[in-house]
């Protein structure tokens, strides 16, 4: 009997130390090349934007920028060819532009395109 609570005792272990151990996986960059339009290039410059209406107008007003917090969401810089050289522009995730990004920017994006869940602006 204390054989087999022993042995018990011991696949439960090994049991919670295997799923504790899967949790540790690292998480998948989300701005990867692979998912951008022919041409572009990201660049690696992060930065987060406002994702609530009180952060975003705290940007807006001039009120000396944000803090992020939870739920941070983040742009990304990105070159594309243009004319025999290149601009710049940001890379932002599609739910945020649609929300937020499209009042602020309006139609004043030279590259403005949607693709793979991010708008390129």
């Amino acid at each position: 009997m204390i054989k087999r609570l022993a042995v018990f005792m011991l696949v439960v272990l090994v049991a919670i130390l295997s799923v504790a151990h899967a949790d540790d996986a690292p998480a998948a960059p989300p701005a990867d090349e692979a998912h951008a339009p022919p041409g572009v290039t990201l660049l690696g410059d992060k930065e987060p934007v406002p994702s609530t209406k009180e952060q975003l107008e705290q940007v807006i007003a001039g009120g000396g920028g944000f803090i992020p917090t939870g739920g941070i969401t983040y742009r990304w810089r990105y070159t594309y060819p243009y004319l025999g050289g290149f601009r710049y522009g940001w890379r932002y995730p599609l739910g945020w532009w649609n929300r937020w990004g499209h009042s602020i920017y309006g139609g004043g994006c030279s590259f403005g395109r949607p693709f793979g869940g991010f708008y390129y602006c």
